[in-house]
């Protein structure tokens, strides 16, 4: 319970500095994926950072995403029942997995 606590703690606290500004940076990386409530997005982030919160372009939405195994995002996103399936996963992993949504 506590480490979803902290996953909730910390996409609430990037949602409250993420802006829906586009993204300029020459080194963003995008990802096309459909997502539970959300349809088809261009998912963005920003280079070189390795993260799992990921910006939905043009919003202030994130997706948390469990590309290192998080198993808080796994569980948290297979108990509320949300999904993405990334038409190229840059993991190498399945296409579709649980993820964190908030809607900032």
């Amino acid at each position: 319970m506590r480490r979803f606590f902290f996953v909730v703690v910390a996409a609430l606290a990037i949602v409250a500095g993420a802006s829906a500004a586009p993204v300029n940076s020459h080194q963003a990386a995008f990802l096309d994926a459909t997502c539970t409530g959300l349809g088809s997005v261009t998912l963005v982030n920003t280079g070189p950072a390795h993260t799992e919160a990921l910006q939905v372009l043009g919003t202030n939405t994130v997706v948390l995403v469990p590309f290192n195994g998080a198993p808080g995002i796994i569980s948290a996103g297979t108990a509320a029942g949300t999904t993405c399936t990334f038409v190229d996963n840059p993991t190498g992993g399945p296409s579709t997995v649980p993820v964190v949504i908030i809607n900032g």
